[in-house]
């Protein structure tokens, strides 16, 4: 298969030195046996009692966001699941072609990377993305890392596909009509771990990763949102990722 290749070069200001970075967040994933269905309605026993990541506010300034978003996460001796709660008076999107530039409507995205806590660990990681069509997006993405953390270029490889993740969307409210009132849209998400090159975590494994929302709605400005926010511009700022403890 043809690989096609993303690149992007980034921008960034100068961080003054007394201006102090807070720290990425972090939070710890549980391992528990739940029988699941993938059907985007989030309402079995498990995903009670699954990690619950929110608030998610801009991903550069921090300040808070106009719709509320919570990620649920947990895991099993297979897969990590993610359960995605995105409140939005006005849903938008049009794209369903899998790799599309879902990035330019409203979308939910995932950057992961499995491998162990090293600074050379941050260079590489997946990026999945879900949008309220059901389209979904998967890349491995080659991140040229400055010292001070801050990300220089980008390579993705959209040749890469997650083969056997399952997902599945529901929309509470009309996709893309804006004359009416929307409620929320949800993601449920399995992803094996193979998918991810990886194996099952041992008990105190440390993985980084991130959780993004593009929000749009009609005549405002379109909100970048993060669960730990990047500070420097973009979401590609992979020394930003929060820590997942399992």
């Amino acid at each position: 298969m043809l690989k096609r290749i993303l690149f992007l070069i980034v921008a960034v200001p100068v961080i003054a030195a007394s201006q102090a970075m807070p720290e990425p967040k972090s939070t710890t994933i549980p391992r528990m046996d739940a029988t699941l269905k993938i059907d985007g309605v989030l309402d079995e026993p498990g995903w009670q009692k699954a990690a619950r990541l929110t608030p998610f506010v801009h991903s550069d300034t921090m300040q808070p966001a106009r719709v509320t978003t919570e990620v649920r996460v947990f895991y099993d001796a297979a897969a990590l699941y993610l359960g995605w709660i995105c409140e939005d008076a006005d849903i938008q999107a049009t794209f369903t072609q899998r790799d599309s530039r879902f990035w330019e409507e409203e979308v939910v995205e995932f950057f992961v990377t499995p491998a162990p806590v090293t600074p050379g660990a941050l260079n590489r990681y997946f990026e999945l993305q879900w949008n309220p069509l059901g389209g979904t997006f998967d890349a491995i993405i080659a991140n040229n890392v400055e010292s001070d953390g801050r990300s220089k270029e980008i390579k993705g490889d959209w040749s890469y596909t997650a083969p056997n993740m399952t997902f599945a969307v529901k929309a509470d409210g009309t996709v893309q009509h804006s004359d009416d009132r929307d409620a929320r849209w949800t993601v449920e998400v399995r992803i094996p771990f193979a998918d991810l090159k990886a194996t099952t975590p041992k008990s105190g494994d440390v993985w980084r990763g991130n959780f993004y929302r593009f929000n749009r709605d009609r005549d405002r400005e379109a909100e970048q949102l993060s669960w730990s926010p990047t500070i420097w511009p973009g979401f590609h700022q992979p020394s930003r990722f929060g820590y997942l403890r399992f």
